[in-house]
């Protein structure tokens, strides 16, 4: 009895997990799914993705064929290549102009080899995805949902 106290106690002073509030039940990601399939006009490259939805956002990342989701080693550092500006108002003024060959990331391995993560899309940045800095893996682990490289607004035409 006083056993299973001790355990419970110990239970309750280790941190919890960072993931614990980034965890999405199954019934919720099978709506994430038919989100992204109902909303998303999906465009894949040989190494990478751009989601465009249809308010001119366009999610950028890596897909599961790019060398660093299928290398086995694991990412060492990620250098975020362009500074996020500060966004404001409605309309999201104030973004960083990009060109679809602009260099986002660098990402180094753990085994030495390097690849440079470009954005995809012309228009300005929204935002980064300030999670790969808290939890590198993501990028490698969840390509295509949490390890997304950034949010831009497309440009009008």
């Amino acid at each position: 009895m006083q056993q299973e106290e001790e355990e419970q106690q110990q239970q309750q002073q280790q941190p919890q997990d960072q993931d614990d509030d980034l965890m999405i039940p199954l019934n919720v990601q099978s709506r994430l799914a038919e989100f992204t399939d109902r909303y998303f006009v999906k465009s894949f490259s040989e190494h990478q993705y751009v989601f465009q939805h249809s308010n001119r956002l366009y999610l950028s990342g890596i897909n599961k064929n790019h060398p660093i989701v299928q290398s086995e080693s694991n990412i060492k550092e990620i250098e975020f290549l362009q500074k996020e500006q500060q966004v404001k108002g409605k309309k999201k003024k104030g973004g960083l102009k990009v060109k679809s060959d602009t260099k986002m990331l660098k990402v180094h391995l753990e085994n030495g080899e390097t690849y440079e993560i470009v954005a995809g899309h012309d228009g300005y940045i929204i935002e980064m995805n300030e999670n790969l800095q808290r939890n590198k893996q993501y990028l490698k682990q969840y390509p295509e949902s949490k390890g997304f490289v950034c949010i831009i607004q497309g440009c009008r035409k």
